[in-house]
């Protein structure tokens, strides 16, 4: 009898042990696994946090143009390289029947963060696209817009004015330098557009306010292409110029630009690039081009993409407003490379430095073709250097 009780006993003691250890490991495996879920959750978040904004960028016009478009995806590809940001690059072409579509797919697959592309040429679509897609991110360059209309875009243009106006003064003390040897006694610059555009009109009052600032009396040629892309036709408008003592031109026309530089090349005279440093971009593979492009007037194009992306990283893009980037900013200015150092005399480098200088501290007003400038003006300008 007592040992039964006693085994009894013991049993009832086992027993009790055994809940009490197995209530205990459900407890602590309770508590591990909410540890757990709350360190994942903070893991999630902090990868949310962390995550890099990923970038699209939708080009109205076609890549190769040594120009415009190339700077746009260099500043896209060092976005990828130096920020580690996911990218693509899309190349629609000038058919504006696929402009539309291509922005509404975008936003509706909504894979990017952001939607990025030229406003000079895209901007009321891209402007119709954002107000369709609200909660899509738009960034347009080389283009301005009504402040607050739309809250998730985000203009940039540059001051392309004021890289022109260093530009015309290039050309002015040019074609009046007897240490040129390509330039003739004819006071005489050209400019090159790729059509009649405001942006255009811009470069070219920069151009000619620079050119008038060294010689009130030079005449500044004229004309149009017609065309973004068509080398040819831009080629045989910089021989007609050349061919009536033009000795050195400025083209604004985008890829048809290239043909200019071509007829400056054969006919050993002088040319500015335009948008990129067109000159390096030809060193190495055609030096015969890269000689006679004397700078180019910059629109750093691709180094304000990199900003704003940095911006986008931080959370500080402006959205709903238009930034002006000129010299002060980086956004514009005149190209300083190893062709310049080397084809333009010193005296012409020091005048330009000294002009630079009076713009960036507020000494010299360039004046403008955008924004609420008087058109009468502008043409008033472009007409007192009419040959």
């Amino acid at each position: 009898m007592k040992k039964t009780m006693k085994a009894t006993a013991l049993f009832l003691a086992a027993g009790l042990l055994l809940t009490a250890c197995g209530g205990k490991t459900d407890t602590a495996a309770t508590s591990a696994a909410a540890e757990s879920a709350k360190a994942g959750a903070e893991t999630s978040a902090a990868e949310t946090d962390t995550k890099k904004p990923s970038f699209v960028f939708v080009c109205t016009g076609q890549l190769g143009d040594k120009s415009f478009n190339d700077s746009a995806n260099a500043g896209m590809e060092k976005i990828a390289s130096d920020l580690g940001c996911e990218i693509k690059v899309i190349e629609i072409g000038r058919d504006q029947t696929k402009w539309e579509p291509t922005f509404q797919d975008l936003a509706e697959e909504g894979k990017y963060d952001v939607i990025i592309s030229n406003g000079s040429s895209s901007a009321e679509v891209i402007e119709q696209v954002a107000e369709e897609f609200p909660d899509q991110k738009f960034v347009m360059f080389d283009s301005d817009m009504e402040e607050g209309k739309w809250p998730n875009l985000y203009a940039i243009s540059y001051k392309q004015n004021e890289g022109s106006y260093l530009a015309g003064v290039l050309a002015a003390l040019v074609t009046e330098s007897k240490d040129m040897p390509n330039a003739n006694e004819d006071k005489k610059i050209g400019f090159v557009g790729g059509s009649e555009h405001p942006i255009i009109t811009d470069f070219l009052v920069g151009y000619i306010a620079g050119a008038k600032s060294v010689d009130p009396d030079i005449k500044v040629y004229v004309s149009y292409i017609g065309s973004w892309d068509d080398t040819a036709k831009g080629k045989e408008t910089a021989i007609a110029q050349y061919n009536q003592g033009v000795d050195i031109i400025f083209p604004a026309a985008e890829q048809a630009g290239l043909g200019c530089v071509e007829a400056a090349a054969e006919m050993g005279k002088y040319i500015i690039g335009v948008d990129s440093d067109q000159a390096m971009l030809f060193s190495g593979s055609d030096e015969a081009k890269a000689n006679v492009i004397l700078s180019s007037v910059l629109k750093n194009v691709g180094d304000s993409l990199v900003r704003m992306a940095e911006m986008e990283e931080e959370g500080t893009v402006p959205y709903g407003k238009c930034e002006f980037l000129g010299l002060k900013e980086n956004g514009a200015g005149l190209a300083d490379n190893e062709y310049f150092q080397k084809n333009v005399p010193d005296e012409i480098k020091k005048t330009i430095e000294e002009k630079k200088q009076e713009v960036l501290d507020g000494k010299i007003e360039i004046p403008t073709a955008l924004g609420d400038a008087d058109q009468n003006e502008v043409q008033a300008l472009i007409d007192s250097v009419a040959p």
